[in-house]
């Protein structure tokens, strides 16, 4: 969403930044709902005019099953901009980040406990075929 929309008075923009794109997370962009209502995101800045007042916002990510829930309640002032940043895990098996600032993405150690075990694997297999 390149355009941000015009604000009518009581209004005030919510802008949800999805972090990554299709290259450093996954291909399929994160859900996104904005008081129960699914909206179309993609990554980097969705911006909405909202009523002002509190509205709930909740992401997550989908690739076999749901992974990476976050969610919040925020103020929306009028007349004003609130960011919210959402980060998905590294895998299936964390929740995501979401804030007030950018978030960093949970799930590194089980990613690189993983890649290890890969790597262990495939030395393994070179060294018992004599690296042939």
């Amino acid at each position: 969403m390149s355009a941000t929309p015009q604000l009518q008075p009581g209004q005030g923009l919510l802008r949800v930044n999805i972090q990554g794109s299709v290259m450093t997370s996954s291909m399929i962009v994160p859900r996104l709902m904005v008081d129960g209502y699914e909206v179309n995101p993609i990554y980097g800045a969705n911006a909405f005019a909202v009523a002002a007042g509190r509205h709930h916002v909740e992401l997550y990510a989908q690739w076999m099953r749901r992974y990476g829930q976050a969610s919040m309640a925020v103020d929306v002032p009028a007349g004003s901009v609130l960011d919210v940043f959402y980060a998905a895990p590294l895998h299936q098996f964390a929740t995501g980040n979401i804030g007030l600032t950018k978030q960093p993405r949970k799930g590194m150690a089980l990613f690189a406990i993983m890649l290890a075990f890969v790597l262990v694997v495939v030395v393994g297999a070179m060294v018992a075929n004599g690296f042939s």
